[in-house]
């Protein structure tokens, strides 16, 4: 860790013991949606979040942060709600270990989750393509565990189809893989789908014209696939999330608006101080 971070940090941290960056997120009235894809103790790649690391990370936002469903949050939103101190905890694709592993961490600290599942991949030895040369095995749920997720009063959202870029497909294309994959859910748990989030985080792969198509289908919000705050007046169909963090003090610095990365910027206390890639800090 370079200088410059450890001082950072050490900032940060004599902020957060005098609760001062809570009192200003209250005020500022941002909420934060976290992107989650993988909980587990047998991967390290960057979609991975060590077990560990999760409870740390769910047992430190539980203590500061309220912790709200997707749907609740949706709701605050098109209310006019205050949104300060809230965080919403998403997954996406529907890997096994959101179950195994994420959802009791979950349950312990009784944390609302929202999991986003490719119904073209559940139930099925498919491959992501970007799993497909990794030598660990990071399998899909079954159907039956995407209801045991349910019936533990997660809710279950749609991610397509097949995981396609939808900036790269026709309108029709996007559009089909929208309505059959809110359709496979409800159909094998018995329940409505509202929430749908795009697969892929760059800009160009979250087209506005799909989010549209997402509203039209009959869902009740859209998430995007990269990073920001929800604000208040935000349309519940261009919600920003945020990426997995390596480390609870960097997630925590983000939620707290003292340190946050968006659209290649480093803002430090919101202040823009310099553009690079993530992993540089």
């Amino acid at each position: 860790m370079n200088i410059r971070r450890q001082v950072v940090e050490a900032m940060y941290k004599v902020c957060d013991q005098s609760e001062l960056l809570r009192s200003i997120g209250k005020i500022s009235n941002m909420a934060n949606i976290l992107m989650f894809h993988r909980v587990n103790d047998y991967d390290s790649d960057g979609l991975t979040t060590p077990t560990p690391v999760f409870e740390e990370m769910m047992r430190e936002l539980k203590k500061r942060y309220q912790i709200v469903t997707l749907s609740e949050l949706v709701h605050t939103i098109r209310t006019g709600g205050p949104l300060g101190a809230k965080v919403v905890i998403t997954f996406d694709d529907g890997y096994r270990d959101n179950l195994n592993c994420a959802a009791p961490i979950l349950k312990r600290y009784d944390i609302p989750a929202t999991f986003f599942v490719t119904t073209g991949f559940i139930d099925t030895q498919n491959v992501f393509p970007w799993d497909a040369s990794n030598t660990v095995l990071n399998p899909l749920m079954t159907w039956g565990e995407v209801r045991n997720l349910a019936k533990l009063g997660f809710e279950i959202g749609a991610h397509t189809v097949t995981h396609p870029d939808l900036g790269a497909t026709s309108h029709d294309d996007a559009r089909r893989e929208i309505r059959a994959a809110k359709q496979h859910i409800e159909g094998e748990l018995g329940q409505k789908v509202n929430a749908f989030a795009f697969p892929f985080g760059r800009r160009d792969c979250c087209p506005v014209e799909v989010s549209k198509i997402v509203r039209e289908e009959g869902y009740a919000s859209c998430c995007l696939g990269y990073g920001g705050k929800v604000r208040p007046g935000s349309d519940p169909f261009r919600l920003n999330r945020i990426p997995m963090y390596p480390t609870t003090i960097d997630l925590l610095m983000e939620v707290d608006n003292f340190l946050t990365y968006f659209d290649g910027t480093t803002r430090f206390v919101g202040v823009p101080v310099i553009r690079h890639k993530p992993n540089e800090w």
